[in-house]
């Protein structure tokens, strides 16, 4: 069974080595890629903590030149985590799941005060921005980076599973492969996309256990783990 991983750098890491364990053929054939934006970061300058969504963003800030003075910061998921650390230091909030829904429940569960600042992406969704506003805090966005598709290498056939992370790589997704190739979605904006494009697709859990869990579950497996 042939399954290409879709997702950007960063993001579920030790899933591939999860999936070879278990006999399968992986490849990697990332969907998007993410550029820098010349942004105005004075909003983030006197925000009291700096919430971030992706290693893309960290990245950002960096080529941008801006450091935090005194901002608590947090992480959604491991890798951001550590991309976060290596750059500016200590990480004060990790979300257990990489996703905005975790990182906007581990926030709001600790309910610290102070102005949010959101450096993100051109199609981050609003669910974190919005979740922290309806309980009252003053949260202060920033697009730092913009996303664009990458093509599907021409000389690759259509693999047994494609892995998909976000709607923008749905829609980088070649018909020929969505339709020959089963679709696995992480989350249900993902798996909308892929409705609206009338791609076969199965959903799971953005963490790398649930996904393994579910790609043998279509291969008629259970996990030797």
């Amino acid at each position: 069974m042939t399954v290409a991983l879709t997702q950007s750098e960063g993001r579920l890491e030790g899933l591939q080595e999860a999936l070879e364990a278990e006999g399968l053929e992986v490849w990697r054939v990332p969907l998007i890629e993410t550029h820098t934006l010349q942004a105005d970061l004075r909003p983030l300058l006197d925000c009291r903590w700096w919430l971030f969504t992706s290693v893309a963003a960290v990245r950002a800030l960096q080529e941008l030149g801006v450091r935090p003075e005194g901002q608590a910061l947090g992480a959604v998921g491991a890798a951001t985590q550590r991309a976060l650390e290596a750059a500016f230091g200590p990480v004060e909030l990790v979300a257990p799941q990489e996703t905005s829904e975790s990182l906007a429940e581990a926030f709001l569960a600790r309910r610290p005060f102070g102005f949010v600042g959101l450096p993100q992406g051109n199609l981050a969704r609003p669910v974190l921005s919005r979740r922290l506003q309806e309980a009252g805090y003053t949260v202060r966005s920033v697009v730092v980076y913009e996303t664009r598709p990458k093509p599907w290498p021409p000389a690759l056939p259509a693999p047994d599973l494609v892995l998909l992370a976000s709607p923008s790589a749905v829609w980088a997704l070649p018909a020929s492969v969505g339709q020959q190739a089963h679709c696995l979605a992480l989350g249900p904006t993902t798996a909308q996309a892929l409705e609206e494009r009338g791609f076969p697709h199965t959903i799971a859990r953005p963490d790398p256990e649930a996904i393994l869990a579910a790609i043998l579950n279509l291969r008629g497996e259970p996990c030797s783990t």
